[in-house]
């Protein structure tokens, strides 16, 4: 008698064990069900002010660089006597370095487009920086007077530095090395856009007929 007793009660024990342990479980599941549809997501993605201040902060987006060498003469002659008279030549080689890439300076807002997460963004096209003599490894490597020059040129030498650093310009531009410069600055750019939270970027580059339009 005493163990039926004994049975019953632990088998009413054990069926109110389950029904509490089922209600805390339902309770638990509809608390986290609650705290997921209570809670936001936030998402902030800067304003096209913003962008512009962050890409103009780029200044100017150094993306390529060609390094070329030049054998130059330079010559300087008189109008009534020969060369070997008042004549005078020099041969230098330059090696100079051309930077280009995108300057960052030219976006306005107008350029920018933000929709959300996407950005679109109109770039001018690259153009060469700056075009640098290595003095290091440049040097006149030939010089002749005539008889009667009894003082060089100081300007000859410098006439040949300028015809070295006109060729290297209008050697990168006949090379890849804007296309190379408009690459390597989409690259950079891409990155840097991700960084700022955006999901999409599409950048454009404008046209020369663009350009004058906007100016």
């Amino acid at each position: 008698m005493f163990k039926l007793v004994g049975l019953v009660l632990l088998l009413v024990a054990f069926l109110w064990l389950w029904n509490a342990g089922e209600m805390w479980l339902a309770n638990f599941r509809l608390k986290e069900l609650t705290e997921r549809l209570a809670s936001r997501v936030i998402t902030v993605t800067p304003s096209p002010t913003v962008v512009v201040e962050r890409l103009q902060s780029l200044n100017r987006l150094e993306t390529a660089r060609l390094v070329s060498q030049h054998v130059v003469e330079a010559k300087a002659e008189s109008e009534w006597l020969p060369s070997f008279l008042a004549g005078e030549r020099l041969v230098l080689v330059a090696q100079v370095e051309v930077i280009a890439g995108v300057d960052m300076k030219e976006v306005s807002p107008k350029d920018i487009e933000v929709e959300g997460d996407k950005v679109v963004v109109s770039l001018p096209q690259p153009k060469i920086f700056s075009a640098k003599i290595d003095e290091a490894k440049t040097q006149v490597i030939a010089r002749e007077r005539g008889w009667l020059v009894f003082n060089p040129d100081k300007d000859l030498e410098r006439e040949a530095r300028l015809q070295a650093l006109s060729e290297a310009k209008l050697a990168a531009i006949k090379s890849d090395l804007l296309p190379f410069a408009r690459q390597k600055a989409e690259e950079n750019l891409r990155a840097f856009l991700h960084a700022l939270g955006f999901k999409q970027v599409e950048i454009r580059w404008r046209t020369s007929e663009t350009t004058k339009r906007g100016e």
